[in-house]
C-alpha cells in the first residue's frame, strides 16, 4: 500500500505535466492572443506619464521576484529527489551497512532483487533524472505564465485606477468625458483578459485544485509510513511545495479582486459630485455601479478561486491524510 501511495504521487505530478503539454497545443490560439496583449501594452507603457510609469515599473519588479522564488522553491522541491538519494548513497559507505539509495524509491516487477546492481541502478536512475528535468520545466513554465498573466491584470487595474483618481484634475468638462472615455476602454480591457485567462487555464486551474488535495494528502501520508526515515523526508517537501502551488493562484487572484473592488472607491474619492455636468455624473455612477460587482477567477463556474479556497483545500487535504493513516 505505501509503494502505491508513493507510485501515485509521482505519477500524478508527471500526468499533469503531460497535461499541460497538451493545453498548450490546444490553447495556443488563445495563449498567443494573451502574449500578444501583453506586448502590446508594454509596448503602450514606454509613453506613460513618470507617476504611472513609476506604477509599471513596480509591478514588473514584482513579477521578476515572483517568478525566481517559484522556479527556487520548484527547483528545490526537484533537486531535492536526486541529492538527498546521492547524500544517503555517500554516507552510507561511511557506516557499517553500506548501501545505495535510489531517487525515487519503488518495488520494480521482475528484478526487484536486482535493482540496486548494475545496469538496473544506472538506468534507473537516468530515468529519474530525466522525470526531474520534465517536471521543473513542467512546473515553471506553464504555471509561472499563469502568475505573469494574473500579475498584468492587476497592473491594469492599478493604472486605470490611478486615472481615476486624477479624474477631475482638469474641470474642463471635454477632456473629463475625454477621460473617462479611455478609463471605460481599459476596464472593458481587463474583464475581457480576464475572461481570455480564465478560458485558457480553466482546465488547468480545475486540475490543480483536485490533484492539490490529493498530493498533499498521499505526501504526508508518507511522512509517517515505516520505511527509511531519510527517505520519508523528501515528502515534506513535496507536501510544501504542493502548498505552495495552490496558494499563488489563490493568493493572486484574490489580489485581482480586492484592487478590483478598490476601483469603486477610486471613483467614489475622484470628486465627481462637484462637476456641473450631468453627463459626467451620470457616466462616473455607471462606472460606479459597475466597478461594485465582485471580480472572480473561476473554474468552469464552479471553483471560486479565492483564499478561502486555500482554507477549503487544505482542510480537506488533512482529513485525507487522517483516512490514509487510519
Amino acid at each position: 500500500m505505501e509503494n502505491l501511495v508513493r507510485q501515485i504521487v509521482i505519477t500524478i505530478v508527471l500526468s499533469f505535466v503531460i497535461i499541460k503539454i497538451f493545453l498548450t497545443l490546444f490553447r495556443k490560439k488563445e495563449l498567443r492572443a494573451i502574449f500578444d496583449t501583453i506586448e502590446a501594452d508594454y509596448e503602450s507603457f514606454n509613453n506613460l506619464p513618470e507617476d504611472e510609469l513609476s506604477i509599471v515599473i513596480e509591478a514588473i519588479e514584482k513579477t521578476q521576484k515572483l517568478e525566481k522564488i517559484w522556479i527556487l522553491i520548484i527547483g528545490s522541491a526537484s533537486a531535492s529527489f536526486p541529492l538527498l538519494a546521492c547524500v544517503l548513497t555517500v554516507y552510507s559507505y561511511f557506516t557499517e551497512n553500506p548501501r545505495k539509495y535510489m531517487i525515487h524509491e519503488t518495488i520494480m516487477p521482475f528484478i526487484d532483487d536486482k535493482k540496486y546492481s548494475s545496469p538496473f541502478f544506472e538506468i534507473q536512475a537516468v530515468y529519474s533524472l530525466y522525470i526531474v528535468w520534465l517536471v521543473f520545466v513542467g512546473y515553471t513554465g506553464f504555471d509561472g505564465i499563469f502568475s505573469v498573466c494574473i500579475l498584468h491584470i492587476s497592473l491594469k487595474i492599478k493604472l486605470f485606477s490611478h486615472k481615476l483618481m486624477h479624474l477631475m484634475d482638469d474641470t474642463d468638462v471635454p477632456s473629463v468625458k475625454l477621460r473617462i472615455a479611455s478609463i471605460v476602454r481599459d476596464q472593458c480591457d481587463v474583464y475581457s483578459f480576464i475572461q481570455q485567462i480564465q478560458t485558457s487555464f480553466e482546465i488547468w486551474l480545475a486540475g490543480i485544485f483536485l490533484i492539490s488535495v490529493v498530493q498533499i494528502g498521499m505526501a504526508l501520508s508518507q511522512t509517517t509510513t515505516k520505511g527509511d526515515s531519510e527517505v520519508n523526508i523528501i515528502y515534506y517537501v513535496f507536501a510544501v511545495t504542493t502548498a505552495v502551488h495552490i496558494y499563488l493562484p489563490c493568493y493572486l487572484t484574490s489580489d485581482v479582486t480586492f484592487n478590483m473592488a478598490e476601483v469603486a472607491n477610486c471613483i467614489y474619492a475622484c470628486k465627481w459630485e462637484s462637476t456641473p455636468d450631468s453627463g459626467v455624473r451620470r457616466a462616473v455612477a455607471i462606472m460606479l455601479a459597475r466597478a461594485q460587482v465582485p471580480t472572480h477567477f473561476k473554474a468552469y463556474d464552479m471553483l471560486t478561486y479565492n483564499m478561502k479556497m486555500f482554507v477549503s483545500i487544505m482542510q480537506t487535504a488533512y482529513s485525507m491524510y487522517t483516512l490514509l493513516r487510519s
